[in-house]
């Protein structure tokens, strides 16, 4: 019995609860499976069970050696296996534009950081990580301390794949420890189309099933696979950094989609079939550019909408979306618009995009948007975990350049920094943070225009 049919059995019996939550299972919905650790349903943090059996399905539907369920996200994924891979004072390599909860994983495990720089592409996104780029980074980080583990995000927000079976081959002959931030990947490996999942090469990979699953918000997994990961430190670090009343409506959604997924192929199929439908329809666009590329490279579900040609930026095409065609995407930055689709989206959203966006094609100019570089690389002055550990005076953030960071800046989403504590503000860095809140981006980390130097 899986954990969902655990829960659905028990919410009908005639069990009065004498124990936690308070609403008591008497509101409707989801209250009546919302659950604590009592006989018959588990507990996430010693799966014996129907929580243990249902992550042996997720194991075996991915291909992992041991699946976990998470309930705080990827998020939790991130910080649990860098504890795992880690101790304090060894050496991790990261690329720059990992979410920021990579970052604070090594921070709270005070690590010496080394970064790869992925190359950006016209539209100013980050490609994904090529082993050319990991190979120099371990190459030169060699001659200073080995590095203990390395972490990549594979598809990145935007999809584009690292080949995931080269780097795992490099690394494991380097002795170093593979972590694939695949939160957006969740979907990978169930269909042709979808490929390049890291669940089979790299040591550790964590997925958002929420992100392009039917799953509840929050809800992840943790997948570990080979020999060179402690199973008891992923369960030592979940103690540690998931909570002790872990969500059953969360763990519900994952038991839900467990079978969803073990009989996905006509669904993925015809998911498929829009999203080839979708983009031969918007090649008769003019100024705006659906972008694509080779499955492996990028993954299709991915809709990147360029303005980079056009007189508008990606932030007014994302408005005219919303407010004209209640269209909401996922992320809007300077030149390009990025839609997030799945197995659950309809012919009837895809029509009505693809028309708004033919409609307002039609209204367009021929332009040339101004794109920001990124690519710069700000001096490291202290370690993450040195520059957190040391009081904090707020700046306004023009009388901040030469000063050290203690902030940690990014345009959200995706949650990857622009400044990283320990970095030295440099003029370029102030420049595109003035930039980027012009042209309406959403920056995380200042405090009404002020910004936090180290003393």
């Amino acid at each position: 019995m899986s954990l969902k049919e655990t829960l659905e059995k028990y919410s009908q019996s005639n069990m009065y609860p004498f124990h936690m939550p308070g609403h008591k299972r008497a509101l409707d919905g989801c209250y009546e499976i919302d659950m604590t650790e009592v006989d018959g349903v588990d507990d996430l943090h010693d799966p014996e069970d129907v929580i243990l059996k249902d992550q042996q399905r997720l194991a075996k539907l991915y291909g992992a050696k041991e699946s976990y369920f998470l309930v705080g996200g990827s998020t939790v994924g991130n910080l649990a296996a860098i504890y795992a891979s880690c101790n304090e004072e060894d050496t991790i390599i990261i690329q720059r534009n990992s979410h920021k909860s990579v970052y604070n994983a090594a921070m709270l495990r005070h690590l010496h950081i080394e970064y790869i720089w992925p190359s950006l592409n016209e539209n100013g996104i980050y490609n994904a990580v090529s082993l050319k780029e990991l190979k120099k980074v371990v190459e030169a980080t060699a001659n200073k301390k080995a590095p203990k583990a390395l972490v990549i995000t594979s598809p990145t927000y935007e999809g584009y794949h690292c080949q995931i079976k080269e780097i795992a081959d490099y690394c494991h002959s380097k002795g170093i420890i593979l972590i694939v931030d695949q939160a957006h990947g969740a979907h990978l490996g169930f269909y042709d189309d979808f490929c390049n999942s890291s669940v089979a090469y790299a040591d550790i990979t964590i997925q958002s099933l929420h992100k392009t699953l039917p799953c509840l918000t929050q809800t992840a997994v943790i997948h570990v696979s080979g020999d060179r990961i402690d199973s008891k430190r992923i369960r030592e670090a979940l103690d540690i950094y998931e909570t002790s009343s872990p969500s059953y409506v969360l763990m519900n959604s994952i038991s839900q989609c467990i079978d969803l997924l073990e009989n996905s192929q006509g669904l993925f199929g015809d998911y498929v079939d829009k999203l080839q439908k979708f983009y031969y329809q918007c090649g008769q666009l003019k100024h705006l550019e659906i972008i694509s590329d080779t499955n492996i490279n990028k993954d299709p579900g991915k809709l990147i909408i360029s303005t980079r040609k056009t007189n508008i930026t990606g932030v007014e095409l994302a408005k005219i979306l919303r407010e004209k065609y209640k269209l909401e995407t996922e992320l809007s930055s300077f030149s390009y618009v990025l839609a997030m689709t799945s197995i659950m989206d309809t012919n009837e959203g895809f029509d009505r995009l693809n028309k708004a966006l033919i409609e307002i094609d039609e209204n367009l100019k021929d332009g040339n948007i101004e794109i920001p570089s990124i690519d710069y690389r700000p001096e490291k002055k202290l370690e993450l975990f040195e520059a957190k550990a040391i009081n904090g005076t707020e700046l306004q953030l023009k009388d901040a350049v030469e000063k050290v960071s203690a902030s940690m800046v990014c345009i959200y989403p995706p949650g990857a920094p622009l400044m990283v504590p320990g970095e030295v503000i440099s003029t370029e860095t102030v420049e595109l943070i003035n930039y980027a809140k012009k042209k309406g981006l959403h920056i995380t980390g200042m405090n009404n225009g002020c910004i936090s130097v180290v003393n």
